[in-house]
């Protein structure tokens, strides 16, 4: 584990210097034999009030951090035979493609919907890329001036996109077997 991500990852570290805030004038207390109660209370409020709001602000940069944590896979889905486009979609104002593998030879199997890793410009639909600045997510267009800031990754939302062009192939499926009457 880096520095880094030990300090804005980790909810030890603010409790850590918490701990040492309170540790150190109990050690200098010990070298210049004063009480350390009487140490602690000789610290102008200001410091401590300082203290304070420095350990809150760390507290909150590793719940953000946390916040925009997320798990992308390296392996992608290969069909057999090939991909076919189902359409696209907006949401969070960008672009998304639906596609499904090409049954092939097995027409009957229902056919999973897939969304692709990356969004696409909603102006140019060329393919977004993400870069993490610290406290957000910047999306943006490598062709055009498009750009937008976000908490959530590319696949935070694209989980999100899976689940509504899923319904609404489903609510097309219903619509469609009740208008022919079967199902």
């Amino acid at each position: 584990m880096t520095i880094k991500k030990f300090l804005t990852e980790s909810y030890r570290s603010p409790v850590g210097a918490a701990l040492l805030t309170l540790i150190l004038p109990y050690i200098y207390a010990i070298f210049t034999n004063k009480d350390w109660i009487a140490v602690i209370y000789n610290i102008p409020k200001e410091i401590w009030i300082f203290l304070a709001i420095l350990l809150l602000l760390w507290i909150i940069t590793i719940s953000i951090r946390r916040k925009m944590s997320f798990y992308h896979s390296p392996y992608g889905i290969v069909p057999t035979f090939g991909w076919i486009n189902v359409g696209e979609w907006e949401y969070d104002g960008v672009i998304w493609k639906a596609r499904t593998p090409n049954p092939g030879p097995f027409p009957d199997k229902k056919p999973s919907i897939y969304i692709e890793n990356t969004p696409r410009c909603p102006i140019c639909k060329t393919e977004l890329e993400q870069s993490d600045k610290f406290y957000w997510y910047s999306w943006s267009c490598v062709r055009c001036s498009f750009r937008k800031i976000t908490w959530n990754t590319f696949s935070k939302v694209k989980k999100r996109v899976e689940k509504i062009v899923k319904r609404n192939i489903e609510v097309a499926e219903e619509e469609y077997f009740i208008k022919h009457g079967n199902k």
